[in-house]
């Protein structure tokens, strides 16, 4: 196939990029050669490459500067993904749109599924929701992949945390926001599975432990030996602009049927992230 990723510059997109196969050709632009909010550079950009499928990991996530940024969060994360998607439209490519935990409220009090209802509680999350909505509407050819605490991409919050706990630092973990640990090279081998099967729709991929950050960084220490400190951290505590959702953990109905592997136990990624460190 030929893919086109957006967003290769990114913790996932690098575990993409790592892991595909050779015999597939892979268009991987910058943002700086291509700027997917921008919709004249999209379609001149996109559509005469011809790629088979659009993979769209792109995304502006830093969560609390969306609340202060609400102009570029809908810009990247909402029209970004309908520009990916009307040029996935006019070319005949398939899209696949990665999306997050976060469209949910944390209220139900148990992992949600595809088929429970988005109520976004933050400016990044409504427009996530945006981008979600734009790719469906445009595309019947179209994956819409929700996910969340995504970790082992070297920027992410987990990352950082292993830096300081390996150095003898102190790390603070959230320990009353739940939601599913989910390592980027394990969701990253899973993409293209999904992709392969044709078999459009709205898929949840995420780790399968339900948790905190605050015990993923006890475990991420024990499995270690680090010499770093773990902290407990509130959410009411830190002063957050944006709000998080108190248990955004995610399961999936369909994921097994159509084929996508089932994700390794969280202490497996959590000894593999360590070893490639």
């Amino acid at each position: 196939m030929r893919l086109l990723v957006t967003g290769a510059g990114g913790g996932l997109g690098r575990a993409f990029l790592d892991q595909v196969p050779a015999h597939h050709d892979v268009l991987a632009p910058t943002h700086a050669e291509l700027d997917v909010g921008d919709h004249h550079a999209v379609m001149q950009t996109v559509v005469p490459a011809r790629p088979d499928a659009i993979l769209s990991f792109g995304a502006f996530t830093r969560v609390d500067a969306c609340e202060s940024e609400p102009d570029r969060a809908y810009r990247d994360n909402g029209l970004g993904p309908q520009n990916l998607a009307l040029a996935a439209r006019a070319c005949g490519a398939a899209i696949l749109h990665v999306s997050t935990d976060y469209v949910f409220d944390g209220d139900k009090g148990a992992p949600y599924d595809e088929l429970d209802a988005p109520n976004p509680r933050s400016v990044y999350a409504r427009s996530k929701l945006a981008g979600e909505r734009f790719v469906r509407a445009t595309t019947r050819e179209h994956f819409v992949v929700r996910t969340g605490f995504v970790f082992g991409g070297g920027n992410d919050f987990l990352s950082g945390a292993l830096r300081a706990l390996s150095t003898g630092g102190a790390a603070g973990g959230l320990e009353d926001r739940v939601g599913s640990p989910t390592y980027a090279r394990h969701l990253a081998a899973r993409l293209l599975p999904l992709l392969l099967s044709g078999r459009f729709g709205t898929y949840h991929l995420a780790g399968p432990e339900a948790t905190t950050w605050f015990e993923v960084l006890g475990r991420l220490k024990a499995h270690g030996d680090l010499p770093g400190a773990v902290e407990p951290q509130r959410a009411d505590e830190l002063g957050l602009p944006a709000p998080r959702p108190r248990n955004s953990a995610l399961v999936s109905l369909f994921a097994a049927e159509v084929g996508v592997p089932a994700f390794p136990p969280l202490d497996e990624a959590l000894r593999e992230l360590l070893s490639r460190t």
